[in-house]
């Protein structure tokens, strides 16, 4: 009987979230879920993050408005990711990553409003995480999704870097990757990348850097726990396809 009325409660509450596609009847009906969210009710969890893709994916500059509302979001989604890692199956990773893509995107845009204009130009972005979203990560080994915006397809991907086991020093250490070109996004799912020199400057030394656009097709940021990180090398990191993860 219990698990009746549960059942009931959220489809009750999906219905209104449909309804009604403002902010504030989602935060709403995510808080009246309560116990389902914590039970680990994907359909719950889907009608909250949303959210965040809907966000990003809308043309236009990143406001004080859309970074005040993202705020309580992105606690809501780091809760969230704590529990999806060390996912056991290709389908829990897939959605951990992805989740993962969403956090990365709207913590980046709130810090670095400027590259909100940058991935709207964008055929494609890449983002990676150096915590265990996927199967068998290794030492060193971090994980991410590169999305082409045009066919919205996802390719899972691995990277392999100095610093990824430890987040450089913090709880978490992410890339994300912008592709200003669809040669340029092709080219780095299909062939997989390395990292050269060149590329310390397109991840930017220091925070004026990252308000000057693309740099040979690809803006690259990296953020960690206190936010965006400048003067980092990412040069040798390598980057290619996850066979396991992606269809």
């Amino acid at each position: 009987m219990k698990i009746r009325y549960l059942a009931l409660a959220t489809t009750l509450v999906l219905t209104t979230v449909q309804a009604q596609a403002g902010w504030d009847d989602i935060k709403s009906a995510a808080s009246e879920l309560g116990s389902a969210v914590a039970e680990g009710s994907k359909e719950a969890w889907n009608s909250v993050s949303d959210w965040g893709a809907d966000a990003y994916n809308k043309a236009g500059a990143w406001t004080a408005e859309s970074a005040a509302t993202s705020k309580e979001w992105l606690a809501s989604a780091d809760k969230k990711l704590d529990t999806m890692l060390e996912p056991k199956t290709p389908t829990e990773a897939r959605t951990a990553l992805d989740t993962m893509a969403d956090t990365a995107l709207v913590r980046l845009f709130n810090e670095q409003p400027s590259a909100k204009l940058l991935f709207d130009k964008a055929y494609g972005y890449a983002v990676f995480d150096s915590r265990k979203f996927s199967l068998m990560v290794h030492t060193n080994q971090g994980a991410g999704v590169a999305v082409n915006r045009s066919s919205n397809k996802h390719t899972y991907m691995k990277m392999f870097g100095a610093g990824m086991a430890s987040g450089f020093g913090g709880k978490f250490y992410q890339q994300v990757m912008l592709f200003e070109t669809k040669k340029t996004f092709d080219d780095f799912v299909n062939k997989g990348w390395e990292a050269t020199s060149d590329a310390g400057v397109v991840a930017g030394k220091e925070s004026a850097s990252l308000d000057t656009g693309y740099n040979g097709g690809m803006a690259i940021y990296q953020i960690g726990e206190k936010g965006l990180m400048y003067g980092i090398s990412i040069t040798g990191s390598k980057y290619w396809i996850d066979e396991d993860l992606t269809q």
